[in-house]
């Protein structure tokens, strides 16, 4: 239904005017031109019921300041919820917005959508209907967003982290990225906010733990299976380890992953390198009190290539298994690292300094405390007090203790440290 604007006493909605995308100055010139050369083409849109001005909020500003006619058109909906979709939808036509304009838009269905849904499911109820099978909250928000993404004629990657942006980053980046006139684009922001918000839990909950004695790092003489009793629960960010790899020390792996449940923070990870021979049967056990993660490469090239006569096997790497406890929140990470040289000049089961170095770079930041249950004769221990790490050691074994000891005294001049 056509009519003139005179004949219509159309209301400007602030909860409706929200939804539509602001102009920058260039497209408000060019509209505000276009309106004194050829006049209000298109009609403004209202709901019929209300009569509140649903589309043409930037045409009738302009044209009631130049004194411009222009037509109106009505159109029926059944609630407020219904004229908001329609306007929403509406605004996808536009062929100007930007990926973080359509984004946003298709966010401001999602309650809408949501409303929707209960109604729906509350008029079934009462006509008797049996309650559906509902989805977890995870799967429903993941579906709506596969939705919402596809009506905005973006990924759902994109509708991810604009969502994320737009909780976490301030009015001007959130405005440069709608004009699309700066060089932001949403996978920067989004990179940088996670990082940020990363950096802060990690902060707050090194902040909130028990701290170990020593201030650089402690060497304990003790048995796995009662190690824990010497680590305060919760206190540890990183555990890196190298357990026995043949069949008879499988039972080790148990212990270790109980060990790992006390000791780590949350959040926290183990990083456990390991023989192929038996790799099911260890990430079983660790399983059964971890949360699998991922599997990285520690490769060993040239000359450190063992030959395994029972599976006929030359290997040139190890895994490193990467189990956390509860979710993993920190930075990205490569997962290939790499050993310099064999190293078993003080113990028959030693790493290079120079492949342990590479992992606790890639995982660890300066001050996080590091664990390693199986301390052999200290290489762990040696690189991670070398690079700022604090560190605690443990093995069954005194001689190996000892001779961890004097390197890290050689590692650690000061001997802010101590062993048990």
């Amino acid at each position: 239904m056509r009519l003139c604007a005179t004949e219509y006493d159309i209301i400007v909605d602030e909860g409706f005017r929200a939804l539509i995308p602001p102009l920058t100055e260039e497209e408000r010139f060019g509209l505000e031109e276009g309106l004194l050369r050829d006049g209000c083409i298109d009609p403004l849109v209202v709901w019929a019921e209300q009569n509140i001005l649903l589309d043409g909020h930037h045409r009738k500003v302009i044209c009631d300041r130049h004194g411009i006619d222009y037509e109106v058109h009505a159109l029926s909906f059944p609630d407020r919820e219904a004229a908001k979709r329609w306007v929403i939808e509406h605004q996808f036509s536009r062929r100007n917005l930007t990926h973080y304009q359509r984004a946003e838009l298709a966010l401001k269905l999602k309650p809408l959508i949501a409303e929707k849904a209960r109604q729906k499911q509350l008029a079934n109820l009462k006509q008797g209907d049996k309650m559906p099978v509902r989805q977890n909250s995870d799967e429903r928000e993941i579906d709506n967003k596969i939705k919402l993404a596809h009506t905005a004629g973006v990924s759902h990657d994109t509708l991810t982290k604009v969502d994320y942006i737009n909780a976490h980053a301030d009015e001007r980046t959130k405005e440069d990225l709608r004009r699309g006139t700066s060089k932001l684009s949403i996978d920067k922001v989004y990179g940088t906010l996670r990082k940020a918000e990363q950096k802060k839990r990690r902060a707050a909950r090194k902040a909130t733990r028990p701290q170990p004695g020593g201030d650089r790092y402690r060497l304990i003489t003790a048995n796995i299976a009662n190690a824990a009793r010497h680590i305060e629960a919760g206190s540890v960010d990183w555990i890196i380890t190298d357990p026995p790899y043949p069949k008879q020390y499988l039972e080790l792996y148990d212990h270790l992953a109980r060990l790992a449940d006390h000791a780590l923070a949350p959040g926290g990870s183990i990083v456990v390198m390991v023989g192929q021979s038996y790799l099911p049967q260890v990430i079983d056990r660790l399983s059964e009190k971890l949360t699998y993660h991922w599997t990285l490469a520690y490769l060993t090239p040239g000359g450190q290539a063992a030959q395994l006569w029972t599976r006929r096997v030359n290997t040139f790497w190890k895994p490193l298994l990467w189990f956390t406890k509860g979710t993993y929140e920190g930075e990205w990470v490569g997962d290939v690292c790499r050993s310099d040289a064999n190293d078993k000049r003080y113990h028959h089961w030693g790493q290079s300094e120079g492949g342990m170095a590479d992992v606790v770079d890639r995982f660890t930041d300066p001050g996080d405390l590091i664990l390693d249950p199986f301390l052999g004769a200290g290489t762990t221990g040696v690189v991670a007090v070398r690079m700022g790490r604090r560190f605690i050691g443990i093995d069954v074994d005194s001689d190996a203790v000892a001779t961890a000891e004097e390197r890290l005294l050689q590692a650690d001049p000061a001997g802010e440290g101590g062993s048990q």
